[in-house]
């Protein structure tokens, strides 16, 4: 009995040993497979250096491999690769305001939802932050983009707490239909009363990735709410007034972001946001004021970043070029800026509508002073921090997610060639390739 149980425990080993070797070699074939070479690309890194002409990049399953200079070095055998040259590498663009499921069972179906993050992704964006909606249709977007069974870009989103009152909107409903709004993990109502240890942690139980704060909110009780968050793990995104909440209120509750220029303008004294308002379009803005001189310094004490969402305004020129003032004045003080729009784009599958976050890049140069590399990497290095993602993505970089899209014409030369895409890559898949002048080998 003991030699027949020695004879089958050996047996079992020996099994196990020819299957992990099977696995291992099946691994590697899958592996060798995956590797993907974009050969003579210049790569515009969004780390804050130079672009580097004349790269080649290797990309290994999920992950860039190596970086090197063309010709430097051999490429690696049996891989894929794609003759890039005079073409120019950035890193995936990040919309970081989106809303993909307010109203899941209406506007925002599983059919268009999905049609607007694939149209997104093939536009280049290869992760959004939604900014509070139905989390359980949010949940399954993320899982399913993740795994690359959708192709969409990789989804990071919010529970939404606000004052009771906030309530009363129809778009709470919408994203909480079924039970009550306010009184959901993802749309929660809080008091001076509500245990907040509790409701971060059904927060944080739904998926989410920060707490977004929206209206009807005391400075004290975001400082309170942000307070919680941060201890259990989750980051803090805030409209940038809460009402009552000011705008110096909302940063000095230590929120990680905050976004739209026009509550922004809420910390300016009341008649000179008036009067800038209304002054003639040939005027230039006196945004001189002692309000955002104190917000920007706090913001810039704080780390605090700013979220413009200049393209919601664009319908309304005074309101946008305040918005943009305001941009370019936290800009030039040293905020950082990061692209959000407000609104993914056109939900047609076969629509020739870019996303609309190369409009928002476009104003955050000519409104908001940023140079095209500032712009850039507030679409890439930047959002990817507002996410607490940065160690992953945001930027080239060996190790880090193949989240990649190759241009035509330089974007460092005029914003709008981020338009011009011919590939887009997500987590090392290839989603777009415009097979005309790519020279795939």
């Amino acid at each position: 009995m003991r030699r027949a149980f020695i004879v089958a425990v050996r047996l079992s080993v020996a099994i196990l040993l020819v299957t992990a070797s099977r696995t291992a070699r099946a691994q590697a074939s899958r592996d060798s497979a995956s590797r993907v070479v974009l050969v003579g690309v210049t790569v515009f890194d969004g780390s804050g250096q130079q672009a580097r002409p004349n790269q080649s990049v290797v990309i290994q399953g999920e992950r860039i491999a190596a970086i090197f200079p063309t010709g430097s070095q051999p490429l690696p055998a049996g891989a894929t690769t794609y003759n890039l040259t005079g073409r120019y590498l950035i890193p995936g663009l990040i919309d970081s305001h989106v809303h993909v499921a307010t109203d899941p069972s209406g506007e925002d179906s599983r059919v268009r939802s999905e049609r607007r993050l694939r149209r997104a992704l093939l536009g280049g964006v290869t992760a959004v932050r939604d900014m509070a909606g139905d989390v359980r249709a949010l949940a399954s977007l993320q899982r399913d983009a993740l795994l690359g069974e959708i192709p969409s870009p990789d989804i990071y989103y919010a529970a939404l707490f606000a004052g009771p009152l906030f309530f009363a909107d129809p778009r709470t409903h919408d994203a909480s239909r079924g039970l009550v709004a306010g009184q959901v993990p993802w749309m929660r109502a809080i008091t001076d009363t509500t245990d907040l240890h509790q409701a971060v942690a059904e927060a944080r139980g739904t998926g989410a990735t920060a707490i977004k704060l929206y209206a009807d909110l005391s400075g004290e009780l975001a400082r309170r709410v942000t307070t919680e968050a941060h201890a259990q793990g989750l980051m803090v995104w805030a409209h940038a007034a809460l009402r009552p909440a000011r705008p110096i209120e909302v940063v000095e509750a230590g929120v990680d972001a905050v976004s739209h220029a026009n509550l922004v303008a809420l910390a300016m004294d009341s008649a000179r946001r008036a009067a800038a308002l209304n002054a003639p379009a040939s005027q230039p803005l006196d945004l001189e004021d002692a309000g955002l001189d104190t917000l920007f310094s706090a913001m810039i004490q704080r780390h605090t970043i700013f979220e413009p969402t200049l393209l919601v305004f664009a319908d309304r020129f005074p309101v946008l070029r305040l918005a943009g003032a305001i941009a370019r004045g936290a800009h030039r003080r040293g905020v950082t800026i990061i692209a959000g729009t407000d609104t993914l784009g056109a939900a047609g599958a076969d629509s020739p509508t870019l996303p609309s976050l190369h409009r928002e890049l476009e104003l955050l140069v000519t409104l908001g002073g940023l140079s095209p590399a500032e712009a850039l990497e507030s679409a890439t290095r930047d959002a990817a921090a507002v996410l607490g993602a940065q160690s992953i993505r945001g930027t080239i970089e060996v190790g880090k997610l193949a989240d990649l899209v190759v241009l035509r014409s330089d974007p460092l030369r005029d914003i709008r060639n981020t338009r011009s895409i011919q590939l887009v890559m997500k987590r090392g898949r290839v989603y777009l390739l415009r097979s005309h002048h790519s020279g795939a080998t």
